[in-house]
This record gives structure tokens, sequence and C-alpha cells, in this order.
């Protein structure tokens, strides 16, 4: 591994920087006897000459074509020179053009962790960084794709004979990917003067995906799409494609599948209602595969050697495009009367939305997605992440917006309808929350929980939801732990997940943990109003502070298609949170309906009265006019599931023996 980038001459001696380059050859030369020509200096100058011809004294790095006339001036400097005998000269103009503060982060900590997963310590490894010949290609192949995604910026397709074709563009979004996560300020500086890489993706958008979705039948989720939607996401491009208004009805037909057919499209690394993985411990014979669940890595080459990782997930990107184009072009969506939006002052109306930030993020706020993506491949045998990888990144307070499909037209989905995905309606609700973790130790065959995993793996509460956090607060039953302490062998840690939650339906309270394998986060939000009952929330945490994924009823059984919808937030003080939004919940004026109000449910009165679990509204929160339909207690019926007929004492009971809210009825 090589920290720091070394000279073209030496492995052992770091680059030269432009300016001390100069003053090393001349104390070069005097200690060398008087050269006869050019071509006969040492071959450490001849480096060193061609390093600077490269880069210049101010550290401005330019185009590796620089070197051509190098090159044609002598056969011996040539072979001083070119790629296949020097690679530590290309090596150095690596780290000379590009970011690698994050790789050698990045792969120290592969390192550690392969030697912690079971059988590493056995495993045979070898130092990729140390040979200067995988920077050298990976170096090669960056100036290839820049050509390459020139001429498709020209003709604005990926399809250009003899240059591109699919198979070589997916390649180019690997690297571009790689550009983007590794970037600390180079990185992107490359890719400013290099190709438009706008073009780029539109030529992708246009070729690929506005083509697949006239395409009778679903859209398929493919690792491309996903590079493509997560490029344009963290280069703050994704408004590509709504120059005009129909293009933005192009592009919202376009994304409508991926965001409201929920059965048909998963968001999980693995199923979420599995809680411990992998499945098999490494060389197990007792459990045969389920087939139905395929590794999602795929192969990309790098360094010189084909590789294989997962992309970063394909939905949750496009729910994140979808309710950023919902803040974008609000008249060109449609939204259901009886959304609900945050309550603002009149000196903050007008400002921009809660998605609307665009910001390069630092490299080593991607390392998490980074490390997912790397130990999380396949839920039969991938390692996996260490118990607390996101701790500290949950606690603290949320803003985000959820949405609701029509939920006949859901029903009528899940019976397949496929029309009602493009003409159903549905509303946007906003969502306010203040999240507490808590660390516990436990026997590893306890993570998960004992409980129905429609409650987050916890007991039912029954109506003592204040006791309940309490609970959950000293450790449920376990022995609460340090970040730094030490486990027995056989133990492990969890992270547990208290809190609060404010919507326009009124108030609830939030229990959850923490998926320790690919770092899943699971809650029950029970409301303090029965009739808005209990719902699940299942999402991951994402670069620049987001928290994206679907919500679920609590009727339906955890096998089987239940009502579903997406879901995004952003923590407060993370770096895509607008800095206009408040950063505390107690600071909010809470959530409010706009378009014609529902009817007011029972609750909070006009001037923040409180609440039946203690807590203040701001303002009046009536209830949503377009939401799952709702039992006497519990959240809607999945679709499928039959329904609940309330009894005399309000409970609804359903076919399959539990009551509204998911759990078994009380005695």
């Amino acid at each position: 591994m090589t920290p720091s980038p070394p000279s073209p001459a030496s492995s052992s001696t770091p680059a030269p920087a432009a300016s001390s380059s100069r003053s090393t050859m001349r104390k070069s030369i005097k200690s060398q006897p008087t050269p006869k020509n050019f071509a006969s200096l040492p071959r450490e100058l001849l480096a060193h000459i061609a390093y600077n011809v490269v880069v210049d004294e101010r550290g401005n790095v330019g185009s590796p074509s620089a070197l051509l006339p190098l090159y044609l001036t002598s056969k011996i400097i040539y072979d001083a020179v070119c790629f296949d005998n020097n690679p530590q000269l290309y090596h150095s103009l690596f780290c000379a053009t590009f970011d690698t503060a994050a790789l050698n982060r990045r792969y120290q900590w592969m390192k550690a962790n392969v030697a912690k997963a079971p059988g590493g310590a056995k495993r045979k490894t070898f130092d990729l960084f140390a040979d200067p010949r995988s920077w050298a290609f990976d170096y090669r192949t960056r100036w290839e794709m820049s050509w390459r995604l020139r001429q498709v910026a020209k003709v604005v397709t990926i399809d250009v004979p003899g240059v591109c074709d699919r198979d070589a563009f997916v390649a180019d979004l690997w690297n571009i990917w790689f550009l983007l996560t590794e970037n600390d300020g180079k990185n992107i500086a490359w890719i400013d003067r290099n190709f438009d890489l706008r073009a780029c993706l539109t030529a992708y958008y246009r070729d690929n995906l506005l083509k697949e979705s006239l395409v009778p039948g679903y859209p398929r989720d493919t690792g491309d799409k996903a590079l493509a939607a997560w490029c344009s996401l963290l280069a703050g491009m994704d408004d590509i494609g709504e120059d005009t208004p129909s293009d933005v009805d192009e592009k919202i037909f376009m994304l409508r599948p991926y965001v409201f057919a929920c059965a048909k499209y998963d968001v999980t690394y693995a199923p979420w209602h599995h809680r411990r993985l992998p499945f098999c411990p490494p060389n197990c014979t007792e459990h045969e595969p389920d087939v139905s669940i395929r590794s999602k890595a795929l192969t990309y080459k790098r360094f010189g050697y084909t590789w294989k990782r997962s992309p970063p997930h394909f939905i949750l990107g496009i729910f994140l495009l979808f309710l950023r184009l919902l803040e974008r072009q609000p008249e060109r969506v449609g939204l259901k009367s009886g959304s609900s939006t945050f309550s603002q002052t009149h000196f903050n109306a007008g400002s921009p939305g809660l998605f609307s930030t665009n910001r390069m993020i630092p490299s080593i706020e991607h390392d998490r997605e980074w490390q997912r993506n790397s130990m999380c491949q396949d839920p039969h045998t991938s390692h996996g992440l260490p118990p607390l990888a996101f701790r500290g990144l949950i606690e603290g307070f949320w803003r985000g917006k959820f949405l609701f499909y029509d939920f006949e037209l859901y029903r009528q989905i899940l019976a397949g309808n496929m029309r009602g995905v493009y003409t159903g309606t549905f509303a946007e609700q906003a969502v306010e929350m203040e999240l507490k973790e808590t660390v516990i130790k436990l026997p590893k065959d306890k993570v998960g929980g004992d409980g129905s995993l429609l409650l987050a793996g916890y007991d039912d509460e029954g109506e003592d939801l204040e006791e309940e956090q309490r609970r959950i607060k000293a450790g449920y039953g376990h022995e609460l732990s340090g970040d730094e302490e030490v486990v027995p062998e056989g133990w492990t840690k969890e992270i547990l997940l208290t809190g609060k939650c404010r919507t326009a339906w009124g108030w609830a309270k939030i229990r959850g943990r923490v998926r320790a394998w690919d770092g899943l986060v699971i809650f029950d939000m029970t409301y303090s109003r029965h009739v808005m009952g209990r719902w699940l929330w299942r999402g991951y945490i994402h670069t620049g502070g987001y928290l994206v994924g679907r919500w679920r009823d609590t009727f339906t059984a955890e096998n089987l298609r239940g009502y579903e919808g997406a879901f995004g937030m952003i923590r407060a003080g993370d770096p895509l949170y607008p800095p206009h939004f408040p950063t505390r919940l107690e600071d909010s004026l809470g959530v409010n309906q706009s378009g014609p109000p529902g009817p007011p449910a029972p609750g909070p009165g006009p001037g923040g009265a409180p609440s039946s679990d203690g807590n203040t509204a701001a303002s009046p929160v009536p209830a949503p006019s377009l939401g799952p339909p709702s039992s006497a207690t519990g959240s809607s019926p999945g679709p499928g599931s039959g329904g609940g007929r309330p009894n005399g004492d309000g409970s609804g009971h359903g076919r399959n023996g539990t009551n509204g809210n998911g759990s078994r009825p009380h005695a």
C-alpha cells in the first residue's frame, strides 16, 4: 500500500512536486557525468522530465497526450518512459491527476475486515497497491474512457460504431461512479475538463430508460440503471429530461413503475424478514440455497483485475429522484388533494424544498456505502458489515416525506392491472421524527429480537408506549454496551432505536433496530390515536444523510405482499440537509395539510393543545384525505388480506387471527 504518490523512478521515493522536481534533476545531473545528448540522460531523469511535461510548476495536470513529442524523440527515450517499461511514472501521474485518499482508506479497511471474516486469517492475499502497474492500468483506463465519452457526448447516444457500445458504456459508468464517490476535488475537476458528463447521462437516459419504458411489461431493475441513477444524483444532474413539459411527463411516466409497483421491485440487499445473516456460515452443508434470492454482485474491471461488487441500490435511488422531481415539478405530477407539507413562517415561504440541495460530498461520506456494496453481495455467504457500522448515523432529528398510492388501485396492481401503475393518484405526506440509538450486547442467536418482525422484533407492548420505550433504552432485557467494548465469543452487539414522530395524522411512538449485516433500519410507528394504527418502516442510510426505503402496513403477514409506499428523509446537520430548515424537533412548526382538508381527526386542537401522549402539536392536525382505509384500531388491511371487522370494543380482528395492528389479539 502506498499512502503517497511515489516518484516515477522508484517506488520508495515520494512523487516529486512540480516545483521540487527541477531541483531534484539539477542535483542528479551534478552527480552524473555530462551526457552527450538528451537521450543519454539517466533513466530516472527522463522519467522526471516526462512527469513535468504533464504536471507544471503550479501542480496543474494536463493530458498524457503531451508526452507524444517526447515518445517520438528517440527510441531510447521512448523505452525509458513508455507505459510498459515505466509503470511508476504513470502511477505518479495517477496520483497527481486523481484523488487517492479514499482509495487508500478503503483498501486498508478492506484488508482489516477480510482478516476478521471467518477463515480470513488463512486466506492468501496480495498487496494490490504495492504494484505501480495496478495504478498505471487505471490511469490509462480513465483517459481512454474520457476520449470515448467525448464522442458519446457529441452525438448524444451510447451506440457509436467503432467507439462505444452498451457494454463499454456500462464499464464507463462504473468508472464514473468510482470517480464521484472517491472525489475530494481533483476527480470532479478532471471530469469537468475532459468530457460532458451531463450529455453522457442524457444519452443513457434516452437510449435505455426512456426506450424501455415504452416496451410492454414492467421495466427491468439492472445494475447499469443503478449506476446511472446514482451518478446523476451524486453529480447533481438528476434534472436530465426536464427541458419541456412534455419531457417532464415522459420522465414521470418512466419513473412511476419503479416507485409504485412495490410488489415487483425489492428495496433491500436481503429479504427484510430475515433477522440473522448470512444464511450459512463458511463451509455450511446444512442448508440448501434459496434460489429465489440471488446475489446482487456484478463484475467490473479495475486496476488491471476483474472484481465483483453490488452496485448501489437502483430502486432507492429512484425514490430520491422522484422525491426531488416532485419538488421541482409539482404542477406536472398532479398530487392528490390532501397532501401535507411542513408548516413555515412567512419569511421561509418559497424557500427551496427539503430534497433540493446539490452538493459534492467528500469521499469519506461515501465510505459506508462502499463498504456495504463490498460486503453484502450475497445473503447466503457474504460476511456483511460490522455490528456498529452505522452507529451514530441514525440518532438525531429527521425530516422527510412519504407517498401513499390510491388504495383500491394498489389492490388492482397486485391483481395484475398494470395500467393502475400509470393512472393512479397518490398523496405526499410530510413527516418529522426524532430518533435515539441504544447499543446492547447479546448472544448471536438473539439478534433481531424474539417478537414479530411486523413489530420490529419486539413484543406487543399493549397500551403503555412510554414504558416500552423506557425498556428499550434500558436494553430490553439485555445488557447495555459501550461502542469499544469487547464482547465474548459467540456474542455480538446490536443497535436498538426509540423515538417519536409527527405527521398530519398526529404523534406516534417509534421503536426499532438496525440489522447489522447490511445496515437495514427497521422500526414500527404506533400512533397515539389508535384509529391511525401501526406502520412498519424499512430503509437504508445513504450518502449525504438520507434514510430512504418503504413503509408497510402491519396487518398483512410478513410473507405476503402488503400495502406499501416509498419514503425518504434527511437528518438535520448532514451534508444534504437544507440550512433553512429547523435542526431540532422542538424548533419545528410541525406539518399541515395542503389542498381541501379531510375530516378533522380527534387529538390536538387549535393552538397546540397537548395530544394524548403528552406532546404538543404546533397546529391543528387534520386527517389526510388520501390514505389507507383503516379499521377501528389497526392500520389498513393489506391488499388481499380480507379486511378486518371492528369488534364492540373497537379492536379489528382479521381472518388471520391478528388484530388491526398486526399483533395477536389481546385476551
